[in-house]
C-alpha cells in the first residue's frame, strides 16, 4: 500500500513541475514576443485598467508582495512603461500609472496566462471546477505556501 501512496505523491510531483514548466514557458514566449515577462504583463494590464494606482493597492489586487510589485514596476519605469509619483495627499505613497508607450505595447500583447486559464477553467462544470479548487487548497495547505 505503501509504494502505492508514493507512486501517487511522484505522479503529484510531476504534474506540479509540469504546471511550473508551463508558467515559465508561456513567460519565455511573452518574453520573445514583446520583452515582459508574466508578471509585468499581468502589472501592465492592471494598471492600465485602473489607470492610476497606488502601488499596495496594486499588490492586494494581483495577490504579489508589495517588495516584488515595487521591483516589477521599477523595471516597467526604466523600460518607459509606467509612471511613478508620490500621492499629493500622502508623500508616503507612490501612485503609478501607464505610459503611453504602455498602452501601445498592450494593444499588440499577448493575453495573460491567468485571462487563458480562466477561460478554460469557466468552461469545466461547476463540480470539476470545485474538485479542483477544493485539492488546490489542500495541496497549499500540505506544502505550508500562504495564500
Amino acid at each position: 500500500m505503501k509504494a502505492i501512496h508514493e507512486e501517487r505523491c511522484k505522479e503529484l510531483l510531476t504534474l506540479l513541475r509540469k504546471m511550473i514548466q508551463s508558467i515559465d514557458l508561456y513567460s519565455k514566449d511573452l518574453n520573445k514576443r514583446c520583452g515582459l515577462t508574466g508578471p509585468q504583463l499581468v502589472v501592465l494590464k492592471e494598471v492600465t485598467i485602473h489607470e492610476e494606482i497606488s502601488v499596495s493597492d496594486l499588490a492586494r489586487t494581483i495577490s504579489l508582495s508589495q517588495g516584488t510589485v515595487t521591483d516589477i514596476i521599477n523595471r516597467l519605469e526604466n523600460k518607459g512603461l509606467m509612471k511613478k509619483e508620490r500621492s499629493k495627499d500622502d508623500k508616503r505613497r507612490v501612485i503609478i500609472s501607464p505610459s503611453e508607450k504602455c498602452v501601445d505595447i498592450l494593444k499588440d500583447a499577448p493575453p495573460p496566462l491567468e485571462e487563458k486559464f480562466t477561460g478554460a477553467f469557466i468552461d469545466l462544470e461547476e463540480w470539476e471546477q470545485l474538485m479542483i479548487l477544493s485539492a488546490m487548497n489542500r495541496l497549499v495547505t500540505i506544502m505550508a505556501a500562504r495564500i
